[in-house]
C-alpha cells in the first residue's frame, strides 16, 4: 500500500512538471512611434517616428504569468535594453494579449496585437499612469530557434 501511494505521488508530480509549457516568442521591428504623456493636454502626444531596429523577446516559463521580457533597441546609434519579469497576463481579446512586467526600478505593460502586428509598450509609470509609450510595428522572427515551443505530453 505504501509503495502504491509513493508511486502515485511520484507519477502525479512528474506529470505536472513535464506538462508545463515553456515558450519563447521573438519579434523584430524596424519602426516605432514614440509618445509622451502631456499633463497640459491630458493625452499622449507623438514625439517622433523612429526607423531603427528593435528585438523583443517574450519568454514564458511554466505559465503565461511567469517569465521575462527583454526589449533591445537601437536609438540614434545607442543600444538600449528594457527588461523585466512577467507578473501578470491578461487575454484582452481574441487577437490581443497583455503582460505586466516589473524590475527593480520600473513597471511596464506590453500588449501584442496579432491582427495589426503591433506591440504597444507603456513604461516609466508614476502613481497615476504610464508617462511614455512606444508602438512597434513587428513581425515574428523567422529563424527556427527564435520561436521555441516545448510541449511534453503525458499519458
Amino acid at each position: 500500500m505504501k509503495t502504491k501511494l509513493l508511486l502515485f505521488l511520484f507519477l502525479s508530480i512528474s506529470g505536472t512538471v513535464l506538462a508545463q509549457i515553456d515558450t519563447q516568442k521573438r519579434f523584430q521591428s524596424d519602426s516605432r512611434k514614440y509618445y509622451v504623456w502631456s499633463a497640459e493636454h491630458e493625452k499622449y502626444e507623438m514625439i517622433e517616428t523612429e526607423y531603427e531596429n528593435t528585438v523583443i523577446d517574450i519568454r514564458e516559463i511554466g505559465s503565461k504569468t511567469n517569465g521575462y521580457i527583454v526589449i533591445s533597441m537601437i536609438d540614434n546609434g545607442v543600444a538600449r535594453l528594457h527588461h523585466g519579469s512577467i507578473y501578470e497576463f491578461a487575454q484582452t481579446s481574441e487577437n490581443e494579449g497583455t503582460w505586466l512586467i516589473r524590475s527593480k526600478y520600473m513597471r511596464a505593460k506590453l500588449t501584442y496585437n496579432a491582427k495589426e502586428n503591433t506591440i504597444t509598450y507603456l513604461y516609466d509609470a508614476d502613481n497615476k499612469r504610464y508617462r511614455k509609450l512606444m508602438i512597434f510595428t513587428v513581425s515574428p522572427d523567422e529563424f527556427p530557434n527564435a520561436s521555441l515551443k516545448a510541449i511534453v505530453k503525458t499519458d
